[in-house]
């Protein structure tokens, strides 16, 4: 069985690659169409997966254009390849009705908010419990829900914030990827909802 990685660059932009055992899967990496700047160091991890990873650019923009892309080349994959199993790495919940309804049909297919769900076990995942993440959701849970950031930029610079902007980009980019692993963040459309 062979896994493929459909990546959402549009909304998944801290990715690193070097994460990842590519030895039973590809990988799809869907850019936007005007997403005309790629870091330097997931080029050259991309690099180093050789044709493992190929890249899509989509054409045209609109809303929802790139999960268009993704959920057409979704089909069309798994039209091919009956035992595969499909991965949407996006923390956009408006694919979750797609990854359902594929279950349903024998596909098996999920999406994951971060690499680090691929690698990371349950039980490391519940031991994840550092006092940056305590303090950032203590923070959250104080403030009135309508009042607590929605989209995912501003909720980086209110955890920078809160740190006196003292605090490492990888570090809050871990703090958000475990907010969500853990469901007690979601996104929908760009909007962040909270579920705590």
């Amino acid at each position: 069985m062979k896994t493929t990685l459909f990546i959402d660059y549009e909304n998944v932009q801290n990715v690193t690659l070097s994460q990842l055992t590519v030895k039973d899967m590809d990988i799809k990496l869907f850019v936007g169409n005007l997403q005309n700047k790629i870091p330097f160091d997931i080029v050259t991890e991309a690099q180093r997966l050789g044709d493992k990873l190929e890249w899509i650019k989509i054409e045209g923009q609109g809303k929802n254009a790139l999960d268009f892309h993704i959920a057409f080349y979704l089909g069309y994959f798994s039209s091919q390849n009956d035992f595969d199993e499909f991965i949407i790495l996006s923390k956009d919940k408006g694919y979750d009705p797609l990854v359902k309804y594929l279950n349903s049909r024998n596909t098996k297919c999920k999406r994951i908010n971060s690499l680090l769900e691929l690698s990371t076990t349950r039980t490391e995942e519940a031991q994840f419990q550092d006092e940056s993440f305590s303090k950032v959701l203590e923070n959250l849970r104080k403030i009135p829900k309508q009042k607590r950031p929605r989209k995912r930029n501003t909720l980086r610079k209110h955890i920078r914030s809160l740190f006196n902007n003292r605090i490492e980009d990888t570090e809050v980019d871990s703090i958000i990827d475990h907010l969500f692993i853990r469901e007690l963040v979601s996104e929908m459309n760009h909007n962040i909802s909270y579920n705590m």
